[in-house]
């Protein structure tokens, strides 16, 4: 049985400050991630979030990496199979973020592809 497109995982990548990823890190480990992780998107294009964590909260902006990275999960460490496509990453942030732009659509050409840069991450994953 094949699987189609439909049965891939929607994916980013959880970009976030050195000591709460070790805490994240932790809790997965533990299996607690679920009920101390909230993600909230917000704006008219859903590229803001806020982050809670523990009772922390982060700032989040959802950026468009430079290629598709393919993810990849395993039943038995030995086969790979692929879950999904990861295209963009969100970067959190203890520090307050600019606020989304409302009705990008209204907005001439030029203006919204100069918004539109802020959302591209061209410096790839590291």
């Amino acid at each position: 049985m094949s699987r189609g497109a439909e049965d891939k995982l929607p994916a980013f990548i959880l970009r976030l400050p050195a000591d709460h990823a070790q805490r994240v890190r932790e809790a997965i480990t533990s299996d607690s991630l679920g009920e101390r992780l909230q993600l909230e998107f917000y704006g008219d294009d859903l590229r803001h979030a806020h982050i809670k964590f523990d009772e922390e909260i982060l700032n989040g902006k959802l950026t468009d990496l430079p290629c598709i990275i393919e993810s990849h999960k395993t039943l038995d460490r030995k086969t790979l199979y692929k879950a999904g496509d990861v295209s963009q990453m969100l970067v959190c942030t203890t520090e307050p973020i600019e606020e989304p732009v409302e009705n990008i659509e209204e907005l001439p050409l030029a203006k919204r592809k100069e918004l539109l840069k802020r959302y591209i991450w061209n410096h790839g994953i590291s």
